[in-house]
């Protein structure tokens, strides 16, 4: 998959494409979407590393296996 996020934007938002990432994953995980493991893959990040900037944003670690998605 490919997305395509207009440089302007990202310069209005103070950010580039590593922060993007951690942060598109940690919203992913905030909304249970995504489990703990994922978001440390998408971000590209260690679970240390991911535990800390969701501690820093008061979004509680649960690092147990995530729900399984039922097929549809």
């Amino acid at each position: 998959m490919f997305i395509e996020i207009p440089d302007r934007i990202v310069r209005y938002a103070e950010t580039n494409a590593t922060e993007l990432l951690v942060l598109l994953a940690i919203q992913l995980y905030a909304d249970n979407r995504i489990d703990h493991a994922e978001a440390c893959s998408l971000a590209g990040i260690s679970p240390a590393m991911l535990n800390w900037e969701l501690l820093s944003r008061q979004i509680s670690v649960q690092e147990y296996p995530h729900r399984q998605r039922e097929a549809g």
